[in-house]
């Protein structure tokens, strides 16, 4: 087996449990791994750290599996892992259960399993492949799928970024199981339908539920703007917490098509104004109009992708957020959001802090929420702790 070789001083995150190895960390690769190759990582003397998935074109050389030398990363192996997720699930989070039927079984470094990502929907898995490694086992972590999450179909869906990176492709697909067209799930007592056709990512983002949740019960009586709704959860969340009118703005056709038929099944549609319209250039005109909200909610999608898209993020949150801080009318709240990992907490709420400065308003920070916790995360992975959600009381 090829060997990876760490440079002295890149090590200690890998002993704390840091599941990355990254490119420049590397001396030398012992060996002519190809992409998708079990290595091994050692330290400059040789002493065995872990193995993992090789990926040569990427700054994530290795993603480690497993720190048990010899362990075989086979069909078992990967039954194992699920087994392992599973049980977390079930019998610490309680997932699923009676309200809810839709969340994250398998979260990459999180489960132990860089590179793989499953989300349940009641009897449907939507799994995302990230890794050569990943992709060439696929057969295995189908089928353990199958074996172990007791659902009736798996469905492919492509990262395009992560998997161009990795030097292949795929298309949606049903790899078992009859063919399905709608993620079909309930989420704390509300029954979704999403259409693949409006799907993003793996479908849906079960990482806000305990966000949405707080908004809920900060709703009642108060006028809300959903910005960036995709599919209106949150402004499902506000209008059953008790909000006056909700407006909820988005891009896509089919994502408010399936809101809005969501709120109709939740018997709230009369308290829900779905509007079509690009949020950038929709804030403006609203301010220009005199509109004020009790309660803003801003939820874009990822703006950083990596450190190098930093100073170009920062950019684009202060400027939107400067716009919403002027649409919360006195004394409300801006619940704003980011899931770009490049972006650390304290340089998101830094970045608030000015964006409130600009509009010429106070603000309080209330909390600053977190994925859910069936996103679990490595304590030495920082990079893993992906989403921020300020709740940020406005004067």
């Amino acid at each position: 087996m090829a060997k990876v070789r760490i440079r002295p001083g890149h090590v200690r995150p890998l002993w704390a449990g840091h599941p990355w190895v990254y490119a420049q960390a590397i001396a030398n690769v012992e060996g002519q791994p190809a992409a998708g190759d079990v290595v091994d990582v050692i330290d400059a003397q040789g002493k065995w750290l872990g193995q993992g998935f090789y990926s040569p074109g990427s700054a994530l050389a290795v993603r480690l599996l497993s720190r048990k030398e010899g362990e075989a990363l086979d069909q078992a192996f990967f039954t194992r892992r699920l087994a392992s997720a599973l049980d977390l699930r079930r019998n610490w989070l309680q997932l699923p259960d009676a309200r809810t039927t839709g969340y994250r079984l398998v979260h990459a470094e999180g489960d132990n399993l860089p590179g793989l990502i499953v989300d349940i929907y009641d009897r449907v898995a939507a799994v995302q492949l990230l890794t050569a490694g990943m992709k060439r086992r696929e057969a295995e972590i189908f089928r353990a799928i199958a074996e172990t999450a007791g659902v009736t179909s798996i469905l492919e869906v492509p990262s395009a970024e992560n998997q161009e990176r990795e030097g292949f492709s795929v298309e949606p697909r049903i790899v078992h199981g009859p063919v399905v067209d709608t993620l079909a799930f309930s989420e704390l007592d509300f029954r979704y339908e999403l259409p693949l056709t409006a799907a993003q990512k793996t479908g849906y983002y079960f990482d806000q539920r305990d966000n949405r949740a707080r908004v809920e019960s900060f709703a009642k009586g108060r006028r809300v703007l959903d910005a960036f709704c995709y599919m209106g959860s949150f402004s499902l969340a506000a209008a059953r917490g008790g909000a006056s009118e909700v407006l909820a703005i988005d891009r896509s056709d089919g994502a408010l098509a399936a809101g809005a038929q969501n709120a109709e099944r939740a018997g709230l549609s009369h308290r829900i104004r779905f509007e079509r319209a690009d949020v950038k250039k929709h804030l403006p005109e609203l301010i220009v109009r005199g509109e004020r909200f009790d309660l803003v909610i801003m939820d874009p999608p990822k703006l950083a992708h990596s450190a190098k898209h930093l100073d170009r993020a920062r950019t684009a949150y202060r400027a939107w957020n400067a716009q919403a801080f002027r649409l919360v009318a006195p004394g409300g709240m801006l619940v704003t959001c980011s899931c770009s990992a490049a972006m650390q907490p304290h340089d998101f709420v830094r970045t608030m802090a000015i964006a409130a400065a600009d509009a010429g308003r106070d603000a309080v920070l209330l909390t600053l929420g977190e994925q859910s916790a069936d996103h679990p995360t490595p304590p030495a992975f920082d990079e893993g702790r992906y989403l921020k959600a300020a709740f940020l009381r406005v004067s």
